[in-house]
C-alpha cells in the first residue's frame, strides 16, 4: 500500500486546558473535510507531561459515540485522512521543537458486520506503523512500537537520553490511562 497522498489543510480551532489533575495538560484541537467522504474530522493533540503528544482524531459526526475513535466509515479516501492527521506532527514541532508523539491504534469497533478487534496488533496500528515509518525518517525521531497494545511512539532524538525518555513516556502514559494495558 502507498501512502503518497497529501492529506487535506489543517484548520486550528482551539486550544483546551485540561483540568482532571492528570498528566494531560491540554490538547490542540484541529479540524479538516474529506471531500471524498464528505465528512468533517475533529483531530485531537493531547499534550501531556513529559514534552509528549497523542494523536487522534475521529468522524465528527461520530463526536458523541462513546466509540468515536473505533468506529469505522467505510466510505474511502483513508489515505487522505491518515496523512492529514500524521501532517499535525511537523505543525506542532515548530511551537515545540523537542516534543514526542504517541499513537494507539484503536480496535475497530462495527455493529453492522459484528466486527470487534482484539487490543493487541489492530489493523489501524498496522496500518498507521507503515504510514509514520515512510513518513516521518529516523532523523529527528526513534521509532518504537508496542504491538501487544496497538501503540507506536516517536521519541524526539532532541529528549537527549532515548531510553530513559521513552521510560518516563510509558510510566506517565500508564499513570494517565488506565484504561490502557500494562505496557511497563
Amino acid at each position: 500500500m502507498t501512502f503518497d497522498y497529501p492529506g487535506y489543510p489543517l484548520r486550528f480551532i482551539q486550544k483546551d486546558k485540561c483540568t482532571d489533575e492528570s498528566a494531560h495538560l491540554f490538547t490542540h484541537i484541529y479540524k479538516f473535510y474529506s471531500p471524498v467522504t464528505q465528512y468533517f474530522y475533529i483531530l485531537r493533540a493531547d499534550y501531556h507531561e513529559e514534552d509528549v503528544f497523542s494523536i487522534k482524531f475521529y468522524c465528527k459526526k461520530d463526536r458523541k459515540s462513546d466509540f468515536k475513535y473505533s468506529k469505522i466509515i467505510n466510505k474511502g479516501d483513508i489515505g487522505n485522512i491518515l496523512l492529514s492527521c500524521a501532517n499535525v506532527i511537523p505543525k506542532l514541532l515548530t511551537d515545540y521543537p523537542a516534543a514526542s508523539f504517541a499513537l494507539v491504534g484503536s480496535r475497530s469497533i462495527d455493529k453492522i458486520s459484528g466486527t470487534i478487534e482484539p487490543f493487541s496488533n489492530n489493523q489501524r496500528f498496522r496500518i498507521y506503523a507503515e504510514i509514520i515509518a515512510k513518513k516521518f525518517g529516523a532523523v529527528t525521531f526513534e521509532h518504537v512500537t508496542y504491538p501487544e497494545v496497538s501503540g507506536y511512539l516517536l521519541i524526539n532524538r532532541k529528549s537527549g537520553d532515548l531510553p530513559l525518555k521513552e521510560s518516563a513516556i510509558k510510566r506517565m502514559f500508564a499513570l494517565t490511562y488506565n484504561n490502557l494495558p500494562d505496557i511497563i
